[in-house]
């Protein structure tokens, strides 16, 4: 920790993790002037998945770090987030998305390629003066100086800093270090789920395709079935366009059958028997879905050719604390708060992560309140609303996946709404009375108080308070 003529200038930090919370992290604590060191433990900045969805909270994040124009060139801006019958295609219901987001929460909702959206925030730590060191295993800790000690090349090395930020994700060696026994490890859900991509030029052809790339009316459609999804929107609009599909269905293995290994891999022959009543527009876009992105494979262990992969969809139980004793390792993003996909939200909260952090730890604050007390505080900023997004994102698992009459009045409800606002109110508001899932993403209460926040509000009043108790 550096400090000259009596004011803190700047702490060392170590951050562990270059996915999208790590290198967030990465540049909102440069940004405020601190020395940001991160440590991967991927030889290579690879990215599991495809496409990813950018709510308005994250884009208020990204436009104060300067980073719209640089992303512009690499979104889709969807109109709507639709829910759609899974035989016919007939539409159930529509959640309006742009312009209404902008115009609602002053920030717009945005569709990328996840491995896009990590090139540019890696591109902007880096710019920012982050060093980030690929291929370095984090293999232990030492919580009371603090320092961790990397592996690189069969060797070891022990690092110093004033501050670890354990960004590595939903199997994190950090948390698990931190918690010891307490470490509840991540938790299945009952779901799995194909994540594949098609090119457009694979659709153009197509009659019902075709439509779904029409760069002037994009859309996130979700086609519900029988405990069974398929959710699909076009990324990469300003460049080559391609179709972001992702196929959920309940697990099941056979009763005498090992444990399986998730990510695996499956036959467009295996996926398709799980969707055989699904319409011919699924159908069509099924026979031509195309591998994630090498990188999901290599992560995974796998080749490229093995298939398809399949993941099973798991979160994080709230965790006993996110930090050390004495505030010197604190945990971010997955690591500390995974959560089902549902809200959209896994991303966006360790992005708000990220700009809750260092709205408290600039260097005046540091020196004024110490930061032990700011680790802690940022504990107390975050907790409760990734904790409730979290339980929001599991309900809307069990909404999703309705079987049978819930199925039936949870689709007849949605169709009553005529996507008027009062309609979806009284919809949301009735489903949950009758028991026929929570609906939480299309409840505008809920939206209100997802997308309508800034972490920098609550950030203020916990400085204030914390200033207030100096005096």
């Amino acid at each position: 920790m550096s400090d000259h003529n009596g004011h803190a200038t700047r702490l060392n930090i170590i951050v562990v993790g270059a996915g999208l919370g790590g290198l967030s992290a990465a540049i909102a604590l440069s940004d405020i002037g601190h020395h940001v060191i991160l440590y991967e433990a991927a030889k290579e900045l690879v990215t599991a998945g495809a496409g990813i969805q950018v709510p308005p909270t994250s884009t208020r994040i990204l436009r104060s770090w300067g980073l719209a124009k640089e992303l512009s060139t690499k979104i889709s801006t969807p109109k709507t987030f639709s829910f759609r019958d899974y035989q016919d295609d007939r539409l159930l219901g529509a959640i309006p998305l742009n312009p209404f987001c902008d115009d609602r929460y002053g920030n717009p909702w945005w569709c990328i390629h996840r491995a896009d959206y990590q090139r540019v925030l890696y591109e902007a730590a880096i710019s920012r003066g982050t060093a980030i060191h690929l291929d370095h295993r984090v293999v232990d800790v030492d919580f009371s100086k603090p320092s961790v000690t990397v592996e690189h090349n069969g060797h070891t090395t022990t690092l110093s800093a004033d501050l670890i930020v354990g960004a590595d994700g939903l199997r994190s060696r950090i948390r698990s270090l931190l918690l010891g026994t307490s470490d509840p490890g991540p938790n299945p859900s009952s779901i799995c789920a194909y994540r594949a991509l098609i090119p457009s030029t694979s659709m153009k052809s197509s009659t019902l395709l075709s439509p779904l790339i029409d760069p002037s009316d994009i859309n996130v459609d979700v086609h519900l079935g029988p405990s069974r999804f398929m959710l699909s929107y076009s990324i990469r609009q300003s460049s080559s366009t391609q179709y972001n599909i992702v196929l959920g269905h309940p697990f099941s293995e056979g009763p005498d059958s090992p444990p399986p290994r998730f990510p695996r891999p499956a036959s467009i022959l295996e996926i398709r028997s799980h969707y055989t009543s699904f319409s011919p527009l699924v159908q069509d876009a099924m026979a031509l879905l195309a591998p994630e992105d090498e990188s999901s494979y290599f992560t995974a262990g796998l080749e490229p050719k093995d298939g398809i992969l399949e993941w099973r969809l798991s979160d994080l139980p709230e965790l006993p604390t996110w930090s050390s004793d004495d505030g010197k390792v604190v945990l971010l993003g997955d690591a500390a708060h995974a959560s089902l996909p549902y809200m959209s939200a896994g991303a966006s909260m360790a992005m708000e992560d990220a700009a809750g952090l260092a709205g408290l730890l600039k260097p005046g604050n540091v020196k004024a309140i110490g930061l032990a007390r700011l680790v802690k505080g940022f504990e107390g900023v975050r907790k409760e609303r990734t904790t409730r997004m979290g339980r929001l994102s599991r309900g809307d698992a069990v909404s999703w996946g309705l079987e049978g009459k819930a199925k039936e009045r949870r689709d007849e409800l949605l169709a009553s709404t005529g996507n008027e606002e009062e309609k979806w109110k009284e919809a949301m508001r009735t489903m949950k009375q009758e028991g026929v899932g929570e609906w939480n993403f299309g409840d505008l209460e809920v939206m209100d108080w997802a997308w309508g926040y800034d972490v920098m509000i609550d950030v203020r009043d916990w400085l204030e308070r914390a200033n207030e108790s100096l005096t």
